[in-house]
């Protein structure tokens, strides 16, 4: 029951008395812009979401002034674009909820998406109008107390200014897990990351123009970090102090001008790393083929390592020198995906990538820890 959406509770209490007051009564509650989409609404994109919009302004006004204490509030909320009174309706309402304590410190969960000029919000280019109205309106309406309470926070197509975005983060002081999806602050910034109390980091990027790059410059309880598709020229992220992270996970279709990252310079700061996902979307190769002895410091611990779309017809050689630095390895995947494509767009991705394999001389060896090959 922990897990069911408004929506679904309140469909079952209007099939049953029984079952009326049950949305008063879920520990957790989840309200979704995206369910509350009118589904027969013979209109355009921005009339549907508009429409949902008001809908959970309509639930967040019915739920919230209840009796009844709420451990875990997940409020997921399209930014239209010319409006932003829907929005402050919502945040005005989390304020007396968390004031009052009806929301359980710690317990919010935010996630807000761009709505763009007439597709659905993943397809579109981040919004830098609809980030600075949000930027505003949390600087404005939101209560002292309210954005503390914030442990998870989702950011979903929104382009803020650096100071914007930064104060925003900076103000989530109690920050668990941070998602960031095609958003960003702008061209060649560098989005640092430091905060006490964050776990898990996702950033996620479809655009030149994003990130010049990610510096975890200082997460003592951060486990988990997942970064998906780059532009800089060199490696993508940096970490300072990050004694806890145990899963990493890097996915990119590198771009002609891009380097080849050296892992044991990125990962120089990760000692206790236990997982480890490297993904080449069918592309090149972009990382360096390094002595195991560089990587043993930062593979001493790893137990699990998976090397995703390696390009058919690659020479697999290059890949046993994680083993030789890994010696408690237990599980090694490799997929092969589709072969490189010679159609790519060269306006998108230059001149096409060599296609010599990757070598490195591998010396006889022994493992003693892998179980799944």
């Amino acid at each position: 029951m922990g897990n069911l959406g408004v929506r679904e509770a309140g469909r079952m209490a209007v099939l049953s008395r029984r079952w009326r007051r049950l949305p008063g009564l879920l520990p957790r509650l989840v309200i979704d812009a995206r369910e509350f989409e009118p589904a027969a609404l013979r209109a355009g994109w921005h009339a549907r979401t508009k429409r949902a919009m008001e809908r959970v302004a309509g639930a967040v006004e019915s739920l919230l002034p209840g009796d009844r204490a709420i451990e875990r509030l997940r409020l997921d909320a399209y930014l239209l674009r010319d409006e932003s009174y829907t929005v402050r309706r919502v945040v005005e309402r989390l304020n007396d909820a968390v004031d009052s304590g009806k929301v359980a410190a710690g317990g919010l969960e935010l996630v807000f998406r761009a709505t763009g000029g007439g597709g659905a919000p993943d397809q579109d280019q981040p919004s830098k109008r609809q980030a600075r109205r949000l930027a505003r309106l949390l600087a404005a309406a939101a209560s002292p107390s309210l954005l503390p309470s914030v442990a998870e926070l989702s950011l979903v197509n929104l382009r803020f200014t650096s100071p914007a975005l930064a104060s925003l983060l900076g103000r989530c002081t109690g920050l668990e897990e941070l998602g960031m999806y095609q958003s960003d602050a702008g061209f060649g910034a560098v989005l640092d990351v430091g905060h006490a109390r964050l776990r898990r980091l996702a950033v996620h990027a479809v655009d030149e123009a994003m990130y010049k790059k990610l510096r975890v410059s200082s997460a003592p309880r951060l486990e988990r970090v997942v970064v998906a598709n780059w532009f800089c020229r060199y490696a993508p992220v940096s970490f300072g102090h990050v004694p806890c992270l145990r899963e990493l996970h890097l996915k990119n279709k590198a771009v002609y001008y891009q380097e080849p990252v050296r892992l044991s310079k990125m990962l120089a700061s990760t000692p206790h790393l236990e997982s480890l996902t490297l993904g080449f979307s069918s592309w090149r190769i972009w990382i360096e083929p390094e002595a195991p002895k560089q990587l043993e410091p930062m593979f001493s611990k790893l137990k699990s390592l998976v090397l995703t779309g390696i390009f058919r017809g690659c020479d697999l050689s290059w890949t046993l020198f994680f083993l030789q630095a890994a010696p408690v390895l237990e599980e090694f995947i490799l997929e092969v995906d589709k072969p490189l494509d010679a159609k790519a767009p060269s306006d998108i991705y230059g001149e096409m990538p060599k296609t010599d394999d990757v070598t490195w001389q591998v010396p006889e060896f022994q493992h003693h820890h892998l179980k799944h090959l």
